[in-house]
């Protein structure tokens, strides 16, 4: 499987744009390579930096140092990238008519940890201090967007973002649902689907509670509340929320080389982002062969 979850990565590789920095050596492959090696196998970059720990046949290209790798993965476009290669790993997934579920995982350290990017925010019910990975993914566990942000950052506010990265790329199916907890209650949130073209559900933290009569809410919003706490359909639909999201978590973190923690050499915004990135490229590949292995 871990054989067959590289070549797949390998092949997704080469459909990437190849591009250099100004007087760079390494192309953005080779440090793509180098960081997803990492992630398959839980090591540092500067453990997958070294040629005795690549059999031939997986790489058989120069390898940077460490030194060169780090200072590369703190380029946005490496980000970019990740994302595209997610989309490129599970182009032969069907798509989905389903609806499309978001929600974030929390990512906390220790709060003795020296990260002064790492916040204190809301986790699995608790505070913690760390990131959060917030996603956007489909009925058929296909990872439509995804961004991490501090534990502190709004979960509304990084839907949006979301929905907004995913509509520029043409990933968002015109009038799908887009479901949520109450975190995502938020009449910005709610313009913002709109304006993408998708209906957001997400229902109210104290439905119980009469509406502010004192401030505008958006129409999509009163659509949503209507639809939640009215109709007996809204139910099993919610329920399904957890359900799906949580299956989604539950693969990305029940398999080897999964997101199961932040590892120690994972510290500062840049390196979460470039490490989280590649677990989730590893997950979306490993998503996509599945029903070729079953077959």
């Amino acid at each position: 499987m871990e054989r067959e979850l590289w070549r797949w990565i390998v092949r997704g590789l080469k459909r990437l744009p190849r591009w250099w920095p100004r007087g760079a050596v390494y192309d953005n492959r080779v440090v793509l390579a180098v960081l997803l090696w990492a992630a398959l196998h839980d090591r540092s970059i500067t453990w997958a930096c070294q040629r005795i720990n690549w059999p031939v046949q997986a790489w058989r290209r120069r390898l940077p140092d460490q030194s060169t790798l780090s200072r590369r993965l703190r380029d946005p476009r490496v980000l970019e990238d990740l994302e595209r290669l997610a989309v490129i790993v599970q182009r032969h997934l069907p798509n989905s008519d389903s609806a499309l579920i978001v929600d974030g995982k929390p990512l906390p350290v220790s709060v003795f940890s020296g990260d002064a990017e790492a916040k204190l925010g809301w986790g699995a019910g608790r505070h913690a201090k760390g990131y959060k990975l917030h996603a956007l993914v489909d009925g058929a566990q296909r990872l439509v967007g995804w961004v991490v942000h501090p534990m502190n950052h709004a979960e509304c506010t990084a839907a949006g973002e979301l929905l907004q990265k995913a509509a520029r790329r043409g990933l968002l199916r015109r009038g799908a649902l887009v479901l949520g907890d109450a975190s995502y209650d938020s009449n910005p949130l709610h313009a913002i689907a709109a304006e993408s073209g998708v209906r957001l559900i997400a229902p109210r933290r104290r439905p119980q509670l009469r509406l502010c009569a004192n401030r505008r809410h958006h129409p999509a919003r009163l659509a949503a509340i209507e639809f939640t706490e009215r109709d007996p359909s809204s139910r099993p639909l919610m329920r399904c929320v957890r359900t799906q999201i949580e299956r989604y978590f539950g693969s990305l973190a029940t398999v080897g080389g999964g997101l199961i923690a932040l590892p120690a050499w994972a510290r500062r915004l840049h390196r979460v982002r470039a490490w989280v990135g590649a677990k989730l490229v590893l997950n979306a590949a490993r998503n996509a062969i599945r029903p070729r292995a079953v077959a």
